[in-house]
């Protein structure tokens, strides 16, 4: 293959990936506590594609470009009244942290419930946390259940605990896994004590779906681009082969 054929192909393979990633943040848009992802992107010189015959430096290398990774846009979403008792969202920088059979793992989603035991438990059933690493448990006699700013929970007059909050030096390190979870190998540090706890709220995707949707149509035309440089060059190379046969 010539050239323009290997840019495209790479073009292409560079395009393919970053429609996963935007086609991944618009399924998450009404996702609670979701943050939408960006794919990197770099250009590489290799000499597998050189010019043969042509002089100067870098003469017998293409850049091609590729994906890298990706990097987590860390902006807050909506907030949604819900007036919930057991819905909270962060305002500011920070995750809840929450008890698994793999161990802790941390969260932006405050959509939490009771158990069968009096564990305030998110949707996938696994325990909050609170400052002593302890399930936070409400008696069930409890009346009402109010939640302060700071995190404090309180059953009627009865304190249960306070919700543990942490943040990341480096939060772009975390990795997401399912459910709105987020694992990583760094121990988390204390939240900014700025940080605060909203009850009756939800904080909602930070996804703006017309956004991903317009950077989904630029990525079809940018794609298709390139397979027109691709058949262009299949037809080029094939009127170049009936050519030479006629000669032959």
């Amino acid at each position: 293959m010539e050239n323009p054929t290997y840019l495209a192909l790479s073009n292409q393979l560079a395009l393919r990936r970053q429609m996963e990633t935007v086609a991944n943040n618009i399924a998450n848009a009404n996702t609670t506590g979701f943050r939408a992802e960006r794919l990197l992107f770099a250009s590489y010189l290799t000499p597998k594609a050189g010019n043969p015959g042509v002089g100067g430096d870098g003469a017998n290398k293409v850049a091609f470009v590729e994906g890298i990774g990706t990097y987590r846009d860390v902006r807050g979403g909506q907030m949604i009244k819900t007036d919930a008792p057991l819905d909270v969202a962060i305002h500011g920088n920070a995750y809840f942290v929450v008890d698994t059979p793999v161990g802790q793992r941390f969260t932006r989603d405050g959509n939490f419930r009771l158990d069968g035991q009096g564990r305030i438990v998110n949707a996938e059933g696994f325990p909050l946390l609170d400052q002593n690493n302890q399930p936070i448990t409400v008696p069930p006699e409890a009346a009402n259940i109010e939640i302060t700013r700071q995190g404090e929970i309180f059953a009627g007059n009865q304190n249960v605990g306070r919700i543990r909050l942490v943040q990341f030096q480096d939060e772009q390190a975390l990795t997401r896994l399912g459910g709105g979870l987020y694992a990583s190998n760094n121990d988390p540090i204390p939240a900014d004590p700025r940080a605060e706890v909203h009850q009756g709220i939800l904080e909602g995707s930070n996804v703006v779906s017309v956004t991903e949707l317009t950077t989904m149509l630029d990525i079809t035309r940018r794609y298709e681009s390139a397979q027109r440089v691709i058949d262009s060059e299949h037809e080029r190379a094939r009127k170049a082969i009936e050519r030479l046969a006629r000669v032959a």
